[in-house]
């Protein structure tokens, strides 16, 4: 099956780790498979770097008659059977394209946005249950939507002793604890700063790492300054690779206001670390009593209270939780399942 996948992002985030790692697994399943991101953005040279090599042109956002053409154009030559947009632009013109073409375009919701541009796709594939109840709830028919939560490819995550990922990384055996996301509100980065004095308080050797870069980067480095903790935190910027930083945290915190599904959270169950969530969108659905701790969101003492709890506990099923319902092969068949349904003849 020929398979186009579109996303124009401005940043490297879990939708864009998840297109690059579904491109690679849909390969191997036998697919042709080439990937479109916009010239100029980091995702395009993370592409490259990968092996990737996407399809690139300049392109002037959802408003751009000569990419939404070229679009159209290259599904035509290529003879693409299934269209699979990703974020709001590319759903928006990568759906139109498809129509244009004559082909059906599957659109994956990764997080909680307008519906609006997505409704020219023939099939909605919701990350979470949550996001699901979003489309719906704007107006999508029941039936158009299908839950496919993302995946990880689980032969690249070994569950490690902590002693000795930590040693790997000539780190003390200090208790640490890890986030890992873009630096931005909704990520809610602040609330585990406010967190942290409580953590030390108890445990005055932890330390605390933050992989991740964003907006919110300067202000965050002002309160943990501001808090008295920045002697304990780590600013590690964003890794293309972060699982090893992970492997050497005690616990992994995801402080997030909202979330699709939390990819980071399923990251960590699959290296066998547990993981302090707050209670919203998808991260509901992800994290259970054998991998981790739910939360209320926007709740520092909740969220030390949690993480002095996870740290002083042994809570190791999370592997097994990421192996049930969080494996790569499983949402690459799904998938493939989906774009078959949809797929019609191209007369190639």
């Amino acid at each position: 099956m020929r398979v186009y996948e579109i996303i124009t992002p401005s940043r490297i985030g879990g939708a864009e780790t998840q297109v690059a790692a579904l491109t690679r697994a849909l390969r191997e399943a036998g697919d042709n498979v080439t990937v479109f991101c916009p010239a100029g953005r980091p995702f395009a040279a993370y592409l490259t770097e990968q092996g990737l090599r996407p399809v690139t042109w300049k392109t002037h956002g959802k408003f751009d008659p000569v990419t939404l053409f070229r679009h159209a154009a290259f599904i035509r030559r290529e003879g693409i059977d299934v269209v699979h947009a990703h974020l709001s632009t590319g759903a928006w013109l990568g759906s139109l394209a498809a129509h244009l073409a004559g082909r059906p375009c599957v659109a994956t919701v990764h997080g909680f946005t307008s519906v609006g541009w997505y409704r020219g796709a023939d099939r909605l594939v919701a990350v979470s249950g949550a996001i699901r109840d979003h489309l719906v709830g704007q107006g999508i028919a029941t039936e158009k939507v299908v839950v496919i939560p993302n995946g990880i490819d689980l032969t690249r995550y070994t569950v490690q002793p902590i002693a000795e990922a930590k040693a790997a990384l000539g780190l003390p055996a200090a208790p640490r604890v890890g986030a890992v996301g873009r630096l931005s509100p909704e990520k809610g980065q602040d609330v585990l700063l406010r967190a942290w004095p409580a953590v030390r308080q108890a445990l005055p050797d932890a330390r605390l790492v933050l992989i991740g870069d964003g907006k919110m980067a300067d202000p965050w480095h002002a309160l943990a300054e501001e808090l008295g903790i920045a002697a304990s935190v780590e600013w590690a910027g964003f890794l293309a690779d972060p699982r090893a930083q992970m492997a050497a945290c005690d616990v992994i915190a995801v402080p997030s206001r909202k979330e699709g599904l939390g990819l980071a959270a399923v990251e960590a169950m699959a290296l066998g670390r547990p993981v302090a969530a707050a209670a919203v969108g998808g991260l509901r659905e992800v994290v259970t009593p054998d991998s981790g701790l739910l939360i209320p969101p926007d709740d520092p003492p909740a969220l030390a209270d949690a993480l002095l709890r996870l740290l002083a506990t042994s809570v190791t099923g999370g592997r097994a939780r990421a192996e049930a319902a969080f494996s790569l092969t499983r949402q690459v068949t799904e998938l493939r399942a989906l774009f078959a349904a949809v797929a019609r003849p191209t007369g190639r």
